[in-house]
């Protein structure tokens, strides 16, 4: 009995002592998770009146952009940009002509000095259209839009259209 008592004993100070050794082994961690966000100003654009089929865009000579995109996140992110159907009348965005309830919409990013019109890349509601990749924690991207009326319109609506441009934040892959 007292010889199995001191192999109790002996077994519980070597668990003891094993215990304490893997205490001291341990590894903190920390993790963070990423979060995607996006931001943009300004956040409208009248536009006024339009004749059908004629463009408007937001590009003034010498500005990098109406718009400005904010990566809000706290990870590098690819911002995306589409369009929707308008309301009240349910315009939707073409890619390939205006028409009878269709409108275009385009973004442009310029070159300094910002002299000469951007060239124009028509989007539309789906997929989200790649605006700008690798967009850094705070980091900016200026832009402008180019809107083409439809050639008419089958539910006119003095009080006019009104649809919206999403911006959205997507994780970037290396």
């Amino acid at each position: 009995m007292r010889r199995a008592m001191l192999h109790l004993l002996l077994a519980l100070v070597l668990l003891l002592a094993a215990q304490a050794a893997f205490a001291a082994s341990e590894i903190t961690v920390t993790v963070t998770l990423g979060q995607l966000g996006v931001g943009v100003t300004p956040s409208s654009w009248a536009l006024g009146i339009v004749t059908p089929t004629r463009s408007r865009t937001s590009w003034i000579t010498g500005n990098p952009g109406h718009f400005q995109a904010t990566n809000t996140g706290n990870t590098m992110a690819d911002i995306t940009i589409s369009a929707g159907s308008t309301s009240p009348s349910g315009w939707t965005a073409d890619p390939d002509n205006p028409g009878l309830d269709l409108y275009m919409i385009a973004f442009g990013i310029g070159s300094p000095p910002y002299d000469v019109e951007p060239a124009y890349q028509v989007f539309w509601d789906d997929p989200p259209w790649p605006l700008a990749s690798d967009v850094p924690v705070a980091g900016t991207v200026d832009f402008d839009l180019r809107f083409t009326a439809p050639t008419s319109d089958s539910t006119y609506d003095a009080g006019g259209e009104t649809f919206a441009v999403t911006l959205g934040a997507a994780e970037s892959t290396p």
